[in-house]
């Protein structure tokens, strides 16, 4: 399949570039992360003026790239569900769905063009947000591997987010249940592994908590979570560990352990995947209908 050849991109684009609520909203996001950076520098500014220190730019670099890094994460979570919400159920409330099953596209060709133009629109937020973050290399504190990393972080989110979106849009029929649903879906993976992981901490004593396998089961929850996987790997960084792999101790010796954004891309990779196939699945044609049926069956 052609990508650039997919009619459904083709309309999706166009129609999502010429309305104007394209503009306001990356007005918008790039105004928040403005004004939030503005806030920052200023404070690590007034921080550092007052002290003798050599490492106060490198430090005031920090506060301006994390600042950027975070607000755009907070933003690319809250937007891109809402992006692809209402591409499927938006064609039920049209009335065109039906004409659209009985075009020559397959659903995976629908799937891909209503998901592909959708995360169009999110990386031109993503990447006209990046010359903030590169006023960072201004002051100093900050390298080329950690703004790649960022900008993965933030991209793998994007497409993972946009297809639980998809996915959600392809079950509900409004698109008000479908933007709930999505929603609803990442403020429960924000808050539910966090939570998972106190859990685990209360009972901690119920387990050996230097065992590898209680070590690597933490890591991989916790590189499950975006804002957790990036900020354990900016500490590691920081700490002097590589981008690659960490040296991690534990009861039977060091523990060599890929970087969490590394878990994190690769969660990242097959929760899209799983979220896309049943979006096309969803889509078959008369789906809808066989499950009716079985459910009225059943009753």
């Amino acid at each position: 399949m052609k990508l650039l050849a997919n009619p459904v991109l083709t309309r999706e684009l166009r129609a999502r570039i010429r309305a104007k609520r394209a503009l306001s909203t990356l007005v918008g996001y790039l105004s928040t992360i403005a004004v939030v950076t503005l806030l920052m520098y200023m404070a690590s500014s007034a921080n550092t003026a007052s002290i003798s220190n050599p490492e106060a730019g490198r430090d005031v670099g920090k506060a301006i790239f994390f600042t950027v890094m975070i607000m755009s994460l907070i933003q690319v979570c809250l937007l891109t569900p809402s992006l692809t919400a209402g591409s499927i159920s938006g064609e039920h409330e049209r009335q065109t769905y039906d004409l659209l099953m009985t075009s020559l596209l397959s659903p995976l060709q629908i799937a891909i063009g209503k998901l592909t133009s959708a995360l169009a629109f999110a990386m031109l937020l993503i990447f006209a947000a990046l010359p903030m973050a590169g006023l960072a290399f201004l002051f100093g504190g900050v390298s080329g591997m950690e703004l790649l990393i960022g900008i993965a972080g933030l991209v793998a989110t994007a497409i993972t987010y946009a297809t639980i979106g998809l996915f959600c849009s392809s079950v509900m029929r409004t698109t008000l249940s479908a933007t709930i649903m999505a929603q609803s879906s990442v403020v429960l993976i924000l808050l539910g592994i966090p939570f998972i992981f106190f859990i685990l901490l209360v009972f901690e004593r119920q387990f050996d908590a230097n065992s590898p396998l209680f070590i690597y089961a933490i890591g991989l929850l916790l590189s499950m979570h975006p804002f957790i996987a990036l900020g354990m790997t900016a500490a590691f960084l920081g700490e002097g560990e590589g981008p690659w792999l960490l040296t991690i101790p534990s009861s039977q010796g060091d523990l060599l352990a890929p970087a969490p954004w590394l878990v994190y891309l690769g969660v990242s990779f097959v929760t899209t995947l799983i979220f896309l196939a049943l979006a096309v699945r969803y889509l078959q044609p008369g789906r809808r209908e066989r499950t009716k049926q079985a459910k009225g069956g059943e009753g």
